[in-house]
């Protein structure tokens, strides 16, 4: 993995025209993993564009440094593309490759799309696996890098609860510190910011929790219906499913959403099942206890739910 962290790192000393790029409904992890590297490619005189396809951004992390300068308009030139946190190319919003691109993640399902693959599934976050190519290639870690790396890392590890947090995860979020970032600050920006919308929003999807499976499995729904009444977005119902995995009985939670082109399901589990097979059935993937997928052109939230409940069963 060290000489890949030198090719990839040599071969953005010697590019001109850098797009980062993260995958579409960015999180915690992608943004933070993308504007991570902002200050240090200008710092280094590069041109470099911070792309997103999705509009509207997350309001949550509208605190990381630089998020204003994230776009949704593709430059011409581009001698470099860097992907993060995005398994498949088809969800980084671009139709084309360019020229050479990085490809770095940490999801298990990642098809390696990427001239120079930088995938480890073992660690927490993308942000891991950006801060490790810095420190191998002996990168100052500037302020701005830091708390956008740091955040990442809260996020992607549910504020350091979930199963891939180890003792080099730790490590890695001192370091960040040192370098500048603050934890009580990202912390109050994160998780201290809610909105009264959301709040009226996780209301009505609680309504809906059903349990099966001897109460092992629950589903909770969001319905356009519910994010119009609420003023809500969609965004705002991401940590639903996280929520009702923590149902003392549950081992497998998932959260069916209502979208323009199908049902978003997203997938949780919390000791032993593998929900991303079932997403990688349906055209998505994750990681072992969190993944999702779209199955699109399906409007019927009770067929997708009796489909669900076969796949669950098979797992657990």
């Amino acid at each position: 993995m060290e000489e890949l962290y030198k090719k990839a790192w040599d071969k953005i000393i010697n590019a001109e025209n850098i797009l980062l790029v993260a995958h579409i409904n960015p999180d915690g992890d992608a943004l933070g993993s993308e504007l991570s590297l902002y200050p240090i490619l200008k710092k280094l005189n590069k041109k470099v564009t911070v792309f997103n396809a999705t509009k509207p951004l997350p309001q949550y992390l509208d605190f990381l440094p630089n998020f204003n300068k994230i776009t949704d308009k593709l430059p011409k030139n581009i001698d470099l593309t860097i992907a993060f946190d995005c398994g498949s190319f088809d969800r980084l919003g671009i139709e084309e490759k360019g020229e050479f691109l990085i490809n770095i993640d940490h999801h298990i399902s990642n098809t390696n799309y990427g001239d120079i693959n930088i995938v480890k599934p073992d660690y927490a976050s993308t942000s891991q696996v950006v801060y490790e190519m810095l420190k191998t290639n002996n990168v100052e870690i500037l302020k701005d890098t830091a708390i956008c790396l740091y955040s990442a890392l809260v996020t992607d590890t549910g504020s350091f609860q979930y199963e891939s947090v180890n003792e080099k995860v730790f490590l890695t979020a001192a370091e960040l510190v040192k370098a500048g970032a603050e934890p009580a600050n990202v912390a109050k920006m994160l998780f201290q910011r809610d909105k009264l919308s959301r709040l009226r929003l996780l209301a009505k999807a609680y309504d809906t929790i059903e349990l099966c499976c001897d109460g092992k499995v629950a589903f909770v729904e969001v319905t356009k219906e519910m994010l119009e009444m609420s003023g809500a977005v969609k965004e705002d119902s991401d940590s639903i499913v996280n929520s009702i995995r923590a149902i003392v009985t549950v081992e497998v939670a998932c959260m069916l959403r209502e979208e323009d082109d199908g049902i978003k399901i997203s997938l949780r589990s919390k000791n032993y099942a593998d929900v991303s097979k079932i997403a990688i059935k349906y055209g998505g993937g994750g990681h072992i206890r969190a993944a999702g997928a779209t199955i699109k052109d399906e409007f019927d939230l009770e067929k997708v739910k009796n489909m669900l409940k076969k796949d669950i069963k098979a797992i657990i």
